[in-house]
């Protein structure tokens, strides 16, 4: 039985029961009704189902709303705040007052800035001079563009925080006659205003509005174009930035509340004390000239309290801060005589307050602080502050934040390989198998006395270094040493093996031999070779 007799009768047994309900007397008629709507039904089911599928054709969408350009989110809206351009104008303020997330976000920065960048020749190519060539000029052309490849690289990760990073690079013409950079510069979030989508939602360009100037519109092919997309699939990404939204928010009033309680000498709030009934029943023998009614003695009674109000909207405490009350106390009436009480007609005293609920606000503070730090990977600056925390943890801790920063560095090789170095290859004409891949050094902490412990346990295992080793080299510059004479670190001929006369020891490249160090580095996970291989089926 095929797939169309199969669903044939599926949709003839359901549709039985239907028309048997419907038919009521004559369930012939509505069985007969039934099979011809399910035949029918059927055949466009099956058809649907044997639909020829073409694998080039992207069927589905990113559901992203974008009309016109404009990206909705709906969670961004209900935070009014964060809806549109505005945003980012949010996210400067949390990185200029929350001392954590700047700190957070320069070491991010520092650590990513200081990794080196490699250019390594075409896959399966490193024996042919013109892929060598190819290399090292595209290297150098990493260093001759206006702005420094740090400074590419610093723009650049921050998608992690913003979402999303647009820098725009121009072309020039070398004095060597080929194409290189001229420079790569940023286009800050706040002035894309709206995103040119496919049917798909893949990114085609965007535009920018800048101050003073008008729309102007950026071509996928001509910008680097970073996005954090983890969380969602709108082209503006979701950074780090808008998880602290709402705890900046928290931080903010805390603090508030703390400079008040400062500002307020730590006790409470300012209550003065007036005689109102004797002003009000004054005011009338201190009238102003062209007061009448009920405005008589009005500007004179607001003058003789003035002074308290001023006092009670801004005490904040300060060296000339003073006031200046009527000694003049209220009497006590008993008898046939007044005599004064102890009670002043005019004073000011602090409404007093709790002194534990400032240790309330510090902690709340303390524990928003530890929430952010704890967002960006950075807990381990705050170990300590308590006097908590240990070494073992610490390391821990930093052990994450390096495989986060070598993470976004390995994104950002694909990035830079996809907009930077594909479109070099392209203006230059470099052929598709010799074009070179980027690599770059991978962060960690490296332990000198962890290392030096080891290098002594494998010397006890029978594997010492020789005097000549690398090895002894990187230690010395890890502990700041300067290295010995090149002819110091000559061995001994007896300690050596002698080569045999008629093996030829090839040089070792300086960049081959860089990659030999302890320093570690990492490349792009795609395949050049492979690569290369699509393109020639593709054709």
């Amino acid at each position: 039985m095929n797939s169309h007799s199969k669903g044939a009768l599926i949709l003839a047994s359901l549709f039985e029961r239907v028309g048997e309900y419907f038919s009521g007397a004559s369930p012939s008629a509505g069985e007969l009704a039934t099979a011809d709507l399910a035949e029918q039904l059927a055949e466009s089911w099956d058809i649907a189902i044997e639909k020829r599928i073409i694998p080039t054709e992207t069927l589905g969408s990113t559901g992203v709303e974008a009309p016109g350009g404009f990206v909705i989110d709906m969670d961004r809206v209900r935070a009014r705040q964060l809806s549109g351009t505005r945003r980012y104008d949010e996210y400067e303020l949390i990185l200029r007052n929350v001392a954590i997330v700047a700190a957070g976000v320069r070491l991010y920065l520092n650590v990513l800035s200081k990794a080196e960048w490699t250019m390594n020749p075409a896959e399966d190519q490193e024996q042919n001079p013109r892929a060598q060539e190819i290399a090292d000029t595209a290297y150098d052309m990493m260093f001759d563009m206006t702005s420094p490849w740090s400074s590419v690289v610093r723009k650049t990760a921050m998608y992690r925080f913003n979402g999303f990073s647009i820098l725009e690079w121009t072309a020039k013409k070398r004095e060597d006659g080929q194409i290189g950079m001229l420079d790569v510069e940023n286009r800050p979030q706040r002035t894309i205003t709206r995103w040119d989508l496919d049917d798909n939602g893949t990114v085609k360009g965007c535009w920018q509005m800048a101050f003073g100037k008008p729309e102007i519109y950026l071509p996928r092919g001509k910008v680097i174009y970073a996005v954090d997309d983890s969380l969602t699939e709108s082209p503006e990404g979701y950074g780090l930035f808008d998880h602290l939204q709402s705890i900046a928010d928290k931080l903010k009033g805390f603090t508030e509340l703390e400079e008040l309680g400062f500002e307020t000498d730590l006790r409470g709030m300012p209550v003065a004390r007036a005689p109102l009934g004797d002003i009000q029943n004054q005011k009338a023998n201190h009238g102003i000239a062209g007061e009448t009614g009920a405005n008589i003695g009005n500007s004179w009674a607001a003058r003789m309290t003035a002074p308290l109000r001023t006092f009670i909207r801004g005490h904040v405490k300060n060296r000339k801060q003073g006031l200046l009350l009527d000694s003049e106390t209220y009497k006590s009436v008993g008898g046939d005589s007044q005599a004064p009480s102890p009670q002043a007609k005019w004073s000011v005293e602090l409404l007093q307050g709790q002194s534990t609920s400032f240790d309330a606000i510090a902690n709340a503070i303390n524990r928003e602080i530890e929430q952010a730090a704890r967002i960006m990977g950075v807990e381990h600056l705050l170990l300590g502050k308590d006097g908590s925390g240990s070494l073992a943890l610490s390391k821990t801790k930093q052990s994450g934040f390096y495989l986060t920063v070598t993470s976004t560095l390995l994104d950002m090789v694909e990035i830079y390989e996809r907009d930077w170095l594909q479109p070099l290859a392209d203006m230059n004409g470099w052929p598709d198998e010799l074009v070179p891949s980027m690599g770059v050094e991978e962060i960690s902490e490296s332990d000198v006395v962890e290392l030096v412990d080891a290098i002594s346990k494998l010397a006890t295992a029978g594997a010492p270094l020789l005097p000549n080793d690398p090895v002894i080299g990187e230690i010395r510059d890890m502990f700041g040493v300067s290295r010995p004479p090149d002819e110091a670190m000559d061995m001994d001929a007896s300690l050596l093996a002698e080569p045999d006369a008629e093996e030829d020891i090839p040089d070792v490249p300086e960049d081959v031999e860089k990659r030999q160090r302890i320093r570690k580095w990492i490349t792009s996970r795609r395949s050049k070779k492979r690569m290369a291989r699509a393109k020639q089926r593709g054709a």
